[in-house]
């Protein structure tokens, strides 16, 4: 009996020399950095990196703002009919179903519950270690 799922062989990877030299590069160079999507992207590191809509603070975003409705008494079909979203779309965002709205389907939404979406930048903190962090951490250690 077989240990793979369903029974069927996988064929397993060959791979080149240069694949594993650049795997190798990758893993060592987050051995010690575990950079935030966002650093990523900053550093250039990210160059091709797709957070496919799942940014983390969404969903509590998206939650305040049906708070907000619930608190105000309106159903779904009242913002439906406020905003021009369809009720069925407006669930879905809701429900965390919809993992990538539009900042106009944001900015419709939370209008139409009577609050208004302020949008902000922030600074990335950078957490990989460079040769001038290690020194000062050094020279601060042996103060």
């Amino acid at each position: 009996m077989s240990d793979n799922k369903g029974d069927k062989a996988r064929p397993k990877v060959q791979w080149t020399a240069e694949d594993r030299a650049r795997h190798q590069a990758l893993r060592e160079m987050f051995r010690d950095w575990h950079p935030s999507p966002e650093e990523l992207i900053a550093t250039g590191e990210g160059a091709n990196f797709d957070l496919h809509g799942e940014y983390r603070q969404l969903r509590p975003f998206v939650e305040e703002i049906k708070r907000a409705r619930e608190a105000a008494g309106l159903t779904l079909a009242e913002v439906s009919r406020r905003c021009g979203i369809d009720q069925p779309a407006l669930s879905r965002l809701e429900n965390g179903h919809n993992k990538n709205p539009t900042l106009d389907t944001l900015w419709r939404y939370a209008a139409a519950v009577g609050r208004r979406l302020v949008l902000s930048t922030e600074a990335i903190r950078e957490t990989r270690q460079t040769k001038d962090k290690s020194k000062r951490a050094r020279a601060a250690r042996e103060r």
